[in-house]
């Protein structure tokens, strides 16, 4: 006993705690071991498994991308929960799909400024969603086009606009750009309001017009992309740029192609398109509006010399496809009405007694139109004037005319051009100057029958001639 005295005296010091612990340890790995029996085992998952958990409808499944901001933890925006007041069902609607949409957790900024553009449009948007005002893109569109679209108000165009911003992007997997792409969405023609007409809509600006209402609104003004939704804005009937820009144009097409659809289902008929050239109505202008029409075709087709209007010689547009809307018989019926017809002083196009007839590009430009507005493409009959594919519209139009009908006057034109300038002498009076494309006579019937119709205005020119080769005159006489 006294061995084992010492051997506890001996223990009782420095030692004592490392072997009590040691101790513990095994009765604690002991009762893990006993109680894991009865415990399931640990699984691993990966996250594609793990986002099947949760199923939408149809047998879809929901990406973990969209599921990642519940967990995320971020500022609270002073506000942002404040009560929107919405009355028409559809801005109810899709207000609370904004509230729910797991995208807007980390947006809270986005779903503020959405709520306060659904209470501008709910309050103001009963309007029409197109304006027709000279020298505004849409005041160039066929008049059947516009009389249709025209049924659709102003907020259920933004909602339209606004949901297939969405599937778009969702399309995409893009989901993390729809917050800043449905401002643009909501607020892309906000320029169409009443209280906007006295701004910059008055000269045909509603893109541009959209700027102010958005200015008044402090959470847009705190967005880190507000410049890009402003250019986006800015751009969506022009060039647009950047994943936010393209997808809110395209959205804006696909809207007008559905809109027109649904007007057309619910008169019970096709659209017809007028039977009246598109030029014909009376321009209602001011001086204001007049300036700001001239500056846009300016910018479309600038009078500097070369090739085509607006772009180098040495820069030719690329064929692309028309098969799906264009037929060519019907394209020169629609552009017969315009031959020898005077618009008060001006004329769009005009034959000479040596068999050529000459159009300004505005007529091949809305024949395009009102043709593929028949056909239901409405991504080229809402084009804007100032759009970079419209030249590839018109080029392939007249590569077809030229190669397949033998139409165009191919001595007077490059073969990669649609046009060309040239140079109008008249009996009295200064000489013009134009692009013009210049066909042969036959395919709009009789020359004599022309000439004898002519207006005095237009018997007054006696010569016409490509203005970089004044040698190859084209004369009348």
């Amino acid at each position: 006993m006294a061995g084992l005295g010492s051997w506890l005296q001996g223990v009782a010091g420095s030692d004592y705690l490392l072997w009590t612990a040691l101790a513990a340890a095994a009765v604690v790995v002991t009762i893990l071991r006993c109680g894991g029996k009865k415990d399931q085992a640990v699984q691993e998952i990966l996250l594609r498994d793990l986002a099947k958990l949760w199923a939408k409808k149809g047998g879809q499944t929901i990406h973990i991308a969209e599921l990642s901001p519940l967990w995320r933890q971020r500022p609270a925006v002073p506000g942002e929960q404040e009560p929107v007041d919405l009355n028409h069902p559809r801005a109810i609607a899709f207000m609370e799909n904004i509230r729910q949409w797991p995208w807007f957790e980390k947006f809270p900024l986005q779903r503020a400024v959405c709520g306060q553009l659904l209470k501008l449009l709910d309050r103001e948007g009963q309007c029409s969603s197109v304006v027709n005002i000279s020298g505004d893109v849409e005041g160039n569109w066929d008049e059947n086009t516009y009389q249709l679209l025209a049924k659709t108000t102003l907020l259920d165009h933004s909602l339209n606009v606004a949901e297939l911003v969405v599937r778009l992007l969702s399309e995409n997997k893009a989901w993390h750009v729809i917050p800043d792409t449905l401002v643009g969405a909501l607020a892309h023609d906000l320029g169409k309001l009443q209280s906007m007409r006295g701004y910059l809509y008055s000269l045909g600006e509603h893109p541009l017009a959209a700027g102010r209402p958005l200015a008044g609104i402090a959470e847009f003004n705190a967005l880190p992309k507000k410049d890009e939704i402003l250019r986006a804005i800015k751009l969506h009937h022009k060039m647009a740029r950047g994943l936010l820009g393209k997808t809110l144009k395209k959205a804006d097409q696909l809207a007008r192609q559905q809109e027109l659809e649904e007007t057309v289902l619910q008169n019970g008929a096709a659209p017809r398109v007028s039977d009246t050239p598109v030029m014909d109505a009376a321009p209602r202008k001011t001086k204001q509006t007049t300036a700001a029409a001239r500056r846009a075709q300016a910018d479309i087709y600038p009078d500097n010399g070369g090739g085509e209007p607006g772009k180098s010689a040495s820069v030719p547009p690329k064929l692309m496809d028309i098969s799906a809307w264009f037929d060519g018989p019907r394209f020169l019926a629609g552009l017969q009405p315009y031959i020898n017809k005077m618009y008060g002083h001006r004329f769009l196009a005009f034959s000479m007694p040596n068999g050529y007839v000459y159009f300004q590009v505005k007529v091949l430009e809305g024949v395009a139109r009102k043709e593929a507005e028949r056909n239901g493409c409405m991504e080229i009959a809402t084009m804007a004037q100032g759009d970079e594919t419209m030249r590839r519209v018109l080029l392939s139009i007249v590569h077809h005319l030229r190669t397949e009908h033998e139409v165009i006057a191919r001595g007077l034109i490059k073969d990669n051009f649609f046009g060309g300038y040239f140079t109008v002498t008249r009996r009295l009076g200064s000489s013009l100057r134009g692009y013009y494309t210049p066909f042969h006579a036959e395919p709009f019937g009789s020359l004599a029958e022309m000439e004898r119709g002519k207006p005095a205005g237009l018997r007054d020119i006696v010569r016409v001639c490509p203005y970089l080769h004044t040698s190859k005159s084209q004369d009348g006489r």
